[in-house]
């Protein structure tokens, strides 16, 4: 099984990936995302109840920046760079500008920037997106981060919980705070709970939520459950190992047939066999349970062959029980 650490080295994550950012167009929140390539791009637009969506490359792109910048001559990179760069607001200027126009089931979010110190605009045209966007891109993923929340909450009260055994513990050595205002009462979990319904900061965490819920941390959380996702959710196809690999011809032969259980020898299947030793189409290949003098069929390349595999099979067997053993120390020496 291909680890998470080597598959997030070959994944090319698509626009699901990216994380939403609120933008605020014409005095209203809206939620954008994005992905830039070196020669292409992907949008995508909510207002929380329709979603718009262009992607664009090659061709068409090279030619909506002869028609909308016919005087600025630059690498496609750098043009989409200075794209990006509006949209990620580092460029805090009065030339730059984001607006919005919508006419029937499409929009146009419009750009004004400079670049090279020359006037450069760009026009997203956006087309009215499929129904399933929403449960991708939003619905599913907020779901997940409230419960990633949640989960993370939880194993935080263990913590404070068990830090308040450990202060008490000094306590009962005589150890005192070197201030009084260090001093914390012992945490109580619903009581903490009741405290955050009732407070002020409740009330005004809830006003302007659209642009509070994608702050910097829950976008890099997005982040993280959007690839946790794509990594579950993978193509196990793709990463199971070759089975031919787990043949060693090193192995030794010398462990004896007769101390491997019938179930042993049988569980290597005809799908792993080399070609040499797949069954022929006209002949029954004879089972390995029987014995050497009553299958004349069989030959010493194969009698050999699988000789091997059992002792491969038994020195897997063995690794495996060391790992566990090794597990079961671990877990005495930790009590």
């Amino acid at each position: 099984m291909t680890s998470e650490v080597e598959w997030r080295r070959k994944w090319k994550p698509g626009l699901e990936a990216f994380p939403w950012q609120p933008i605020r167009i014409n005095d209203v929140t809206y939620l954008l995302k994005y992905q830039f390539t070196t020669d292409s791009y992907g949008v995508l637009l909510t207002d929380f109840t329709k979603f718009w969506k262009e992607e664009l490359s090659d061709k068409s792109l090279m030619k909506r920046i002869k028609e909308l910048n016919p005087g600025i001559e630059a690498p496609l990179v750098r043009i989409l760079d200075q794209i990006k760069s509006v949209l990620d607001k580092t460029q805090q200027d009065p030339h730059t500008s984001i607006k919005l126009s919508q006419k029937q089931d499409d929009v146009t979010l419009s750009l004004k920037s400079r670049l090279a110190g020359m006037p450069f605009v760009w026009n997203f045209h956006c087309k009215h997106a499929e129904s399933n966007i929403a449960t991708e891109h939003l619905t599913i993923p907020l779901m997940a981060m409230v419960s990633e929340l949640n989960r993370r909450q939880q194993e935080l009260v263990k913590i404070i919980e068990s830090k308040d055994k450990q202060i008490e513990d000094y306590k009962s050595q005589g150890a005192k705070c070197s201030r009084k205002h260090f001093e914390t009462p012992t945490f109580v979990e619903t009581a903490f709970e009741m405290s955050m319904m009732t407070s002020k900061s409740f009330d005004n965490h809830m006003k302007d939520v659209e642009l509070k819920t994608f702050n910097s941390k829950n976008q890099d959380m997005y982040r993280q459950i959007m690839s946790k996702r794509a990594f579950i959710n993978r193509s196990p196809g793709k990463d199971k190992p070759d089975n031919d690999g787990l043949i060693d011809d090193s192995i030794t032969t010398d462990y004896h047939p007769k101390s491997t259980s019938s179930s042993s020898s049988q569980s290597w299947g005809n799908s792993r066999l080399p070609p040499s030793l797949q069954p022929s189409p006209t002949k029954k290949t004879p089972s390995p349970s029987k014995s050497s003098d009553t299958t004349p069929d069989t030959s010493p390349v194969k009698d050999s062959e699988l000789l091997r595999r059992q002792a491969l099979e038994r020195r897997l067997e063995m690794e495996e029980n060391k790992k566990i053993e090794k597990t079961k120390k671990k877990k005495k020496i930790g009590f």
